[in-house]
């Protein structure tokens, strides 16, 4: 028996609790079915406001599309010009890649250059030292030879 009256006691109490649900759901259904027609969107009035709020909607719409159209319009100019810059940015890029090779190509060929110069002016530099020597023993042997014939001259 007291488990009958256990189990009652919870019925009532979920039909208690689903009546509350059930009241609040409907307040809630009803409150939005009213701001719904404060905002146009449920009209259960005369045509003229339906027509009213329909021309304002379809102005709304024609305004927003003016609007679309010209930021789209917009957009491709802005496309168009920023793919300009893109390309004469790439064909600087190139030139300035190709200025850089023909640079480093004529430094290359610079360098070869000096080095070879270098070269040889080492071995000019060589040369003259050797011709100095073989100046210098000449120069030696001529005053060698000179002290002789003042030697056989004053006898």
């Amino acid at each position: 028996m007291l488990e009958l009256m256990g189990l009652m006691e919870k019925m009532v109490l979920c039909l208690v609790v689903a009546l509350l649900l059930g009241f609040l759901i409907g307040w809630l259904f009803s409150k939005a079915l009213s701001s719904e027609s404060e905002d146009g969107y449920y009209l259960d009035g005369d045509s003229n406001d339906y027509h009213h709020k329909s021309q304002e909607w379809e102005l709304k719409y024609l305004k927003e599309k003016k609007i679309v159209s010209k930021y789209e319009k917009k957009n491709r100019e802005l496309k168009g010009e920023l793919m300009k810059k893109m390309n004469l940015l790439q064909n600087t890029s190139d030139s300035l890649k190709n200025i850089q090779s023909k640079n480093s190509d004529e430094n290359k060929f610079i360098d070869k250059k000096m080095n070879e110069l270098e070269q040889k002016l080492k071995r000019k530099e060589a040369e003259l030292l050797e011709f100095e020597t073989v100046l210098l023993k000449a120069e030696e042997t001529i005053e060698a030879k000179d002290r002789i014939i003042k030697e056989l001259s004053t006898k």
